[in-house]
């Protein structure tokens, strides 16, 4: 389990992946192989290995089309195609408060240009926030999704409904009793948000209903109103206008205490999976599942992990860790739970992301984020989860064509950046490994008008240059078109709630 694909990297990250391997090969020395060699443990790997990697095939060919016996072939993963993401303060991107080394972070998180690939807005986008413009005005909101979106981030719209009265707009609480108004309020909040121009069509996912198996407030209110036999009939209209508004984005509901170690967390799980199952009995257009991950101690064994994801995924729709953060543990028990917790998460065919509920002490709810301190030095679970998803799980490798001129080698799956060198000739391909069972073939012909690197002044990086002929635009060129490389003040901005 120890070994990695990776063979180019340098800098602070690949010192800290050597000495993490270091260590561990230490503690297997030691004794400790009954610990790292757990059963569950090696059943997750090996489901790693099945559900999470696919063969990359690069054919090169010569003009004439005869195979290229002994080009070297460079393959590097550019981002996973499993959502490795986190919460994200607005307020700290752009505006008064904009921290820039919390934005250079989101830009570059492992010191060598790589970052996360999926983003929720914190609070931005929550129905009180978004009508007062809070953290910063709406438009800025939208600028920064764009900025994102240019980083190669993928959003998570985060939430539609949140129903309890502390987190509705004050005339919708003060209208409790009458059913007929907040149907409509809710009616046209999803429309408007949903349905914004500046949104629609940007965001991957939408949590369209939040935390239902905990907050009554309106199922209470349309239990036997109108349409609705049962309260939680209304939630079925819910999804339909969310759907109405955005039908790009997929529209998940989320919940909390489905995983913990808590005495009421059994009825929460079957009150949560009777939602889901009466919404998709009645048609909602309900696509993935949620589940929020905020732990206290005593933390669940990676054995009661694994059985409220399988019983959650027996509905056939994609399963999202949503809010993930730990409290209450030592920060050398967080790291060993960060390891543990992701690799069986990353293992389950079921699970298709993993997002942090932020990174940063100094803008975390509780303020416990998992990767970075208030000083910005890095946690123990940091270096897990930087290890992990840019080292073990990471596809950086070299080869060498055979007599055919194929080289074959398989990958975690994500998005490539294909190199081919022989002799004085250069090619350069992006590909992408979305398969798990059949292999992804990328065909170079070396010398083709487009394709060849011709020779060029000693330190002078390549431009690579498709078929088209148009320049291929890097990620600081998406950046800058964003329009957000630019600094602000060093201050602290804290949002609260999840």
């Amino acid at each position: 389990m120890w070994a990695t694909q990776s063979s180019s990297r340098g800098g602070w990250l690949g010192r800290l992946c050597r000495v993490t391997w270091a260590f561990q090969l230490g503690l297997l020395l030691l004794g400790n192989a009954p610990v790292i060699a757990q059963s569950w443990r090696a059943a997750a790997l090996q489901r790693i290995e099945q559900y999470r990697k696919g063969t990359i095939r690069v054919q090169v060919l010569d003009p004439d089309g005869r195979p290229v016996e002994g080009a070297q072939v460079h393959v590097r993963m550019r981002r996973h195609a499993f959502g490795f993401g986190t919460a994200v303060s607005f307020g700290l991107v752009l505006g008064p408060h904009a921290h820039p080394v919390y934005r250079a972070r989101l830009e570059d998180l492992t010191g060598d240009g790589r970052t996360f690939n999926m983003a929720t807005p914190e609070n931005a986008l929550k129905w009180p926030w978004w009508e007062a413009e809070r953290p910063i005005p709406n438009a800025q909101k939208i600028e920064v999704i764009d900025w994102l979106r240019a980083l190669g981030y993928e959003i998570r719209g985060h939430n539609l409904l949140w129903p309890d009265w502390r987190w509705l707009p004050q005339d919708v609480a003060a209208h409790r009793d009458d059913p007929a108004y907040i149907h409509d309020r809710v009616r046209r909040h999803i429309a408007a948000v949903a349905g914004h121009s500046g949104l629609r069509g940007k965001l991957r996912d939408w949590d369209v209903l939040n935390e239902p198996a905990h907050l009554t407030a309106l199922r209470d209110v349309f239990d036997g109103w109108g349409p609705y036999r049962r309260g939680e009939d209304f939630y079925v209209d819910v999804f339909r206008w969310a759907k109405a508004a955005d039908s790009s984005a997929r529209l998940f509901i989320n919940e909390f205490n489905i995983i913990n170690n808590y005495a009421n967390e059994g009825a929460t799980r079957a009150y949560y999976k009777q939602i889901i199952a009466e919404l998709l009995a009645q048609g909602a257009p309900l696509e993935g599942i949620g589940i929020q991950s905020h732990f206290t101690v005593p933390l669940p064994s990676m054995t009661e992990v694994k059985a409220a994801l399988d019983s959650l995924a027996a509905f056939g729709l994609p399963l999202s860790i949503t809010e993930y953060d730990v409290r209450g543990a030592s920060e050398q028990a967080e790291a060993s739970f960060m390891e543990d917790f992701l690799t069986m998460v990353f293992s389950h065919p079921a699970v298709e992301s993993f997002i942090m509920w932020g990174f940063w002490d100094g803008a975390h709810w509780r303020d416990d984020a998992p990767l970075f301190r208030e000083d910005w030095t890095l946690k123990p679970s940091g270096k897990v989860f930087l290890d992990l998803v840019f080292n073990r799980w990471w596809t950086d490798t070299t080869g060498v064509t055979g007599p055919d001129g194929s080289w074959t080698v398989r990958g975690f799956l994500g998005d490539y950046e294909v190199t081919v060198r022989h002799e004085d000739l250069r090619a350069d391909r992006e590909m992408s490994l979305r398969s798990r069972s059949d292999a992804s073939r990328v065909t170079v012909v070396l010398g083709a008008t487009g394709e060849l690197m011709r020779s060029r002044p000693k330190g002078r990086k390549p431009e690579v240059v498709p078929g088209d002929g148009t320049p291929v635009r890097s990620r600081r060129d998406r950046v800058a078109a964003a329009g957000l490389n630019r600094p602000g003040p060093l201050r602290l901005y804290l949002n609260s709630g999840n």
